[in-house]
């Protein structure tokens, strides 16, 4: 293992290993909202492992994402378009050509379009980790079971839904990237570590 991909590496588990829940729980989705375990729907965690709300009258606070994943993945040299796809895909990743595809005609709301789109950027990050250029994706979390088996414990239901319509192989790759869309800081500085470490 090359020494910048250990050092990488060990940034970034030790980023997640902070912002992980300590103990995985099987939440109920009742109409009382528990905030300090994220327990609702339209929520980011920082960087601190807060829970921010996104519903309701300040629902503008993801914006601002934008510009910042867009200047990151233009200065790590990955382009994005936005295309049509087929029903049901919101986005994916060409590690191939160093591009993300954000599908503009299954777009349900802005939230939702951040994270597919911080998603997509944790394959870029995956991708950079195993070398950008090489059209090859390297698990990050997966390499130490108990952090991969707690990630897995900590997915939504929805999540699960759509993991259930990937190959078994894609696991750890995907995995990761519906664990890290609710965490769009640790995905920036992810990005940018590997970005500046090229």
């Amino acid at each position: 293992m090359k020494p910048t991909l250990t050092l990488f590496t060990a940034f970034v588990s030790s980023s997640l290993l902070m912002a992980a829940p300590v103990a995985a729980q099987d939440y109920s989705r009742s109409s009382s909202r528990n905030f300090d375990n994220c327990d609702y729907g339209n929520y980011i965690i920082t960087n601190s492992g807060g829970c921010v709300d996104l519903s309701g009258n300040n629902s503008n606070r993801y914006n601002f994402y934008e510009a910042k994943f867009l200047t990151a993945l233009k200065n790590a040299g990955i382009s994005i378009s936005y295309e049509a796809c087929e029903a049901g895909i919101l986005g994916h990743y060409q590690p191939d050509y160093n591009r993300i595809t954000m599908c503009q005609n299954n777009r349900q709301d802005f939230n939702l379009y951040i994270e597919t789109l911080a998603h997509e950027t944790w394959h870029v990050v995956q991708d950079c980790a195993a070398g950008l250029d090489n059209g090859k994706l390297i698990p990050i979390m997966s390499s130490d079971a108990s952090t991969f088996r707690s990630i897995l414990i900590s997915l939504r239901s929805s999540d699960w839904q759509s993991l259930n319509l990937y190959d078994p192989k894609h696991l750890p790759y995907e995995g990761e990237a519906f664990f890290m869309e609710k965490r769009p800081d640790q995905v920036l500085q992810a990005l940018n570590a590997c970005a500046n470490g090229r």
